[in-house]
């Protein structure tokens, strides 16, 4: 650095502020004659030659006894986690299910929906969790269901159609129910499932029959494409619905089509010889098209409310049509249903994978719909996997009102696990989960097994960690490798 030099001049200070003061301060004598003179000497200023460099502590350096001394900053933690999200957060506790590290916090990152609801930081235990392929979003969901099991927490998949949830199920000594062309299995979706001790018989009976007429209407418009049934239509599924029950205690779907085929006198008198046969030839495919030999007989399993975890295994159906796969859906998701929500049956987890093809049905949307408003009813935390938000784009467009049923129940949700998205892709999801800039930036650059975690109004970037013995089963890369 070259070294700037000059000639300065000063008045001799003392040795310390109280002397310099005390030299300048006239004594009162000297005060009263300094007022009655015209002037006032001053001593001959000394000159010096400074050699020092600017700011080093060397005695002719005029280095000064005052330093700067900004005001601090201040703002309230709100101000600040928006200004410096991640950085101010303090963690959510060591209670619940370990998940991994928490990448700004540097310390262990644990969650489970009961524990922060009790503690008021979420208002809603439903989970939805958004992940390119290949970015470790089932990995996320495969962790937190199964050390939830170990923590004391039940499982249920509604439908597996890649068969990802068997090993897991398996691994933590639950059941696996498969159904499709060839398995053995039968499941009758007009189970009527575990009475809740919490109702009476005529209650009880009240609520199964309504959950049967629900599930035919939904067959049939699923069959139809989605056209609602006519008023007589409805009146000829009532009626065979009714007969069905009173003939026989567990009714099965060909009952139903029987009395649809063969209509009985009072059925002809309200609906007429020809009421009820379009609503039977829509039904007739459950039992002796795509589905037969699926839900057309009685159960020959159960819903075992005590294992710990129960997956219903669809993934025979890959390739089958998408009415074959929405009627299997419809019936898989009515029968366990049945079971999930006893209020009796203890805190459980209801994943929903592939969420995009769910929230494309009709029926299955509504059934969601309804367990995510209930959820605390039933002590239940229901947890959707899906890709991206955009997938929401081939149920409709912004004015549909299906597309906006779907996007409330990721809107919704008080828990979003946010995995790596593609630029093209951020603009919907920043609006649907309400992210930040700062988090769009950092979900377009997270690597492989990260992931933002939006737990009610606060943001964490998790690392999910796994042991090499839960690698071998939540893997799904085997047959890249």
């Amino acid at each position: 650095m070259k070294t700037t030099k000059a000639t300065f001049e000063y008045l001799p200070s003392g040795k310390n502020r109280d002397e310099r003061k005390a030299r300048r301060r006239p004594a009162p004598q000297e005060s009263r004659l300094a007022s009655n003179s015209l002037e006032h000497e001053q001593p001959e200023p000394q000159k010096f030659r400074f050699t020092g460099d600017w700011g080093s502590k060397e005695p002719n350096s005029l280095r000064g006894p005052h330093r700067l001394r900004p005001a601090p900053h201040r703002a309230s933690t709100m101000t600040f986690a928006a200004a410096y999200p991640f950085l101010t957060e303090s963690g959510l506790g060591h209670e619940g299910t370990y998940i991994g590290t928490d990448v700004f916090g540097s310390g262990a990152f644990s969650y489970d929906p009961w524990i922060l609801y009790d503690k008021g930081i979420i208002s809603g235990p439903s989970i939805v969790v958004i992940g390119t392929v290949g970015t470790g979003k089932s990995m996320c969901g495969k962790s937190l269901v199964a050390r939830s099991i170990t923590l004391g927490r039940k499982a249920a998949v509604a439908s597996d159609p890649k068969g990802e949830w068997v090993a897991v199920a398996k691994a933590v000594g639950g059941k696996v129910i498969s159904v499709g062309p060839g398995r053995p299995a039968r499941v009758n979706p007009l189970d009527a499932g575990p009475r809740s001790s919490a109702l009476t018989e005529a209650q009880w009976q009240a609520v199964v029959r309504q959950r049967r007429r629900y599930l035919l209407v939904a067959l049939v418009s699923l069959m139809r494409q989605g056209l609602p049934l006519r008023p007589v239509e409805h009146t000829a599924l009532d009626i065979a619905l009714m007969e069905t029950m009173a003939e026989n205690s567990n009714p099965t779907l060909p009952m139903v089509l029987d009395h649809l085929l063969r209509p009985s006198k009072e059925m002809v008198a309200l609906v007429g010889a020809e009421g009820g046969t379009a609503v039977s030839h829509s039904l007739r495919r459950t039992v002796s098209g795509d589905l037969e030999g699926m839900f057309d007989a009685p159960s020959t399993v159960a819903f075992d409310a005590d294992a710990p975890m129960m997956v219903m295994d669809t993934s025979a159906l890959i390739g089958a049509s998408e009415q074959a796969l929405s009627l299997a859906a419809a019936c898989g998701a009515t029968w366990l249903e049945a079971a999930i929500t006893n209020p009796d049956g203890g805190k459980r987890l209801v994943v929903y994978d592939e969420g995009w093809r769910m929230l494309a049905d009709p029926y299955m949307l509504a059934k969601m719909s309804e367990q995510w408003r209930l959820a605390r009813t039933y002590g239940i935390a229901n947890l959707l996997i899906m890709h991206k938000v955009a997938d929401l784009n081939e149920i409709g467009d912004s004015t549909s009102g299906h597309r906006q049923k779907a996007l409330g129940l990721l809107t919704e949700a008080d828990t979003r696990i946010i995995y790596r998205q593609k630029h093209d892709a951020m603009r919907l999801t920043k609006e649907a989960l309400g992210l930040t800039e700062a988090e769009c930036e950092h979900v377009e650059n997270l690597p492989k097994g990260v992931g933002l975690w939006k737990v009610g109004n606060r943001s964490f970037i998790v690392a999910n960690r796994v042991t090499t013995d839960e690698l071998a089963v939540f893997g799904t890369d085997d047959r890249m490798l």
